[in-house]
């Protein structure tokens, strides 16, 4: 990669910026008490777990919902309290507090400072499979782009989402570095693109055989400050 060619480094938010799975597990440990707090009845018929299996149920019967995970929280949610009585109104209720509850996310320490220097140089942009809301987190204002799987109706490594991206930031996609932590989704797919990949390995797994002829070779670093050290040497 020419780094003198990148204008845009695009990075990914879930397990890059921040762990996702505690997140995960207090927003729904938050929303099952909040659950028993206003609809007991509800709250008799489902708990964290059950919920985990409606929801895996909603996707068996509609596969496109693996690739909407916003939809899918809001369908379980409303389908969870459908059957046990509960309005939709008070579904739409209980959704948005796991949608904020959602946003809570502690940083890698490394993650806030790396984006700062890398902004200094290059246009900063988003493409996220989840939904984490970078304005209501309060680093929004750092991007230029910020795309979503439920958005564009295509999740990575699905090529539409990357494109629309590209679109969005006006670059050619030869000018963009997309930084990630999945092999597949981060590095693989951005690269089929056309886009340059970089791997944020912070828990030094191998690197996939079934990927092996895209072996990300120099470009994985141990976190988001080792990137951005390289990016601006």
């Amino acid at each position: 990669m020419d780094k003198s060619s990148i204008a845009a480094v695009v990075v990914d938010l879930d397990d890059t910026l921040w762990p996702i799975a505690p997140v995960i597990e207090r927003a729904e440990k938050a929303l099952a008490a909040w659950i028993r707090d206003r609809e007991p009845e509800v709250a008799q018929r489902w708990d964290v777990n059950t919920l985990r299996l409606l929801r895996a149920s909603l996707v068996a019967a509609n596969p496109a919902l693996k690739n909407d995970v916003l939809g899918l929280r809001r369908g379980t949610i409303a389908a969870a309290f459908a059957e046990a009585g509960a309005t939709p109104a008070r579904a739409a209720e209980a959704f948005e507090f796991f949608r904020a509850e959602r946003q809570k996310v502690e940083f890698y320490p490394d993650a806030l400072p790396a984006l700062e220097r890398l902004a200094a140089r290059y246009r900063l942009g988003v493409i996220s499979n989840g939904f984490a809301d970078v304005h209501a987190i309060g680093i929004g204002a750092r991007f230029d782009s910020v795309i979503a799987a439920h958005e564009v109706g295509a999740a990575k490594p699905d090529p539409r989402i990357f494109a629309a991206c590209v679109e969005r930031m006006r670059l050619p996609p030869a000018a963009m570095v997309y930084v990630g932590d999945d092999p597949a989704n981060d590095v693989v797919a951005p690269r089929a693109c056309g886009l340059h990949a970089a791997w944020i390995n912070r828990h030094r797994r191998p690197w996939p055989e079934a990927h092996a002829a895209d072996d990300p070779a120099g470009r994985e670093f141990r976190d988001l400050a080792a990137f951005a050290d390289w990016m601006l040497a």
